[in-house]
């Protein structure tokens, strides 16, 4: 099966999971905390769903991790990583900074490797795809990083504050925003890694910096940013290995190396 065809199945998934988080956000009913600090909704799980079972029905021989469920299927070369909602806290209070990620990785000896991203974003109306090698597109449109190469004129955006092991995050996430404040023009905080992994690919903000990730939240942006012409490492400025904690920074590639200086 051609990698075009794949990414347009990932769409259409995508689409449907998009339309039915959108329909039930007027009428979540209750929402559950995960944790203190983290809330799941009814339209999290049927999101997840309508994605696992196109995959199983489509795809049975591959392997799925989700945020939810945690891995469905293992042992596969090629594994779906989807996160159903991203941003679950913006979407429960109709906050439209919130979007369907999905991302194929390849896993091979030197590590999982992301081949195709679909990245929906449902209350802003806008579909963010990409195939290795392939460029970054939204709603069909070819899109590319910022141009931005003074780190004073830079925007940057980090996670939300007090999400895991909050103590230890804010900590670094304090840090990392004195940083980011001292050098930059701004330091936004718009609580999904989706909204800010597709604003870098699209040249929207200069760069993204996540203290603690998980796969889900950054499989599929990382592929966005880098088809667009941008960078994604580890805040050693090793290659991403999508393993759960990793400190994630997405950049326009020009500023780079500044924003690692400046996170040391």
């Amino acid at each position: 099966m051609q990698v075009d065809d794949i990414l347009q199945r990932a769409q259409s998934w995508a689409n449907e999971a998009g339309a039915s988080a959108l329909a039930m956000q007027k009428h979540l009913g209750s929402i559950k905390f995960k944790n203190p600090k983290d809330v799941v909704t009814a339209a999290d799980f049927e999101s997840e769903r309508i994605i696992i079972g196109h995959i199983q029905n489509e795809f049975p021989e591959h392997s799925i991790r989700t945020e939810e469920a945690g891995h469905v299927k293992e042992g596969s070369r090629y594994e779906w990583i989807i996160d159903p909602v991203d941003g679950t806290v913006n979407f429960s209070r109709g906050i439209p900074l919130w979007g369907i990620s999905i991302a194929l990785v390849e896993n091979t000896e030197a590590g999982a490797k992301p081949i195709i991203a679909v990245v929906n974003l449902p209350g802003l109306g806008k579909m963010f795809t990409a195939c290795k090698g392939s460029g970054t597109f939204a709603n069909g449109e070819h899109v590319h990083v910022s141009m931005v190469d003074d780190l004073t004129k830079a925007i940057v955006s980090n996670g939300d504050f007090n999400v895991g092991d909050w103590e230890k995050i804010n900590a670094q996430n304090l840090k990392n925003f004195k940083s980011e404040a001292e050098h930059c023009t701004r330091v936004k905080c718009y609580g999904s890694a989706v909204i800010e992994g597709a604003f870098t690919a699209q040249g929207s903000l200069d760069g993204f910096v996540m203290t603690m990730s998980y796969p889900w939240d950054i499989a599929a942006i990382a592929l966005l940013v880098e088809e667009a012409g941008g960078k994604a490492t580890r805040f050693d400025g090793k290659p991403l290995r999508f393993e759960d904690g990793e400190q994630a920074l997405f950049s326009n590639g020009i500023l780079h190396d500044q924003f690692l200086q400046i996170l040391k």
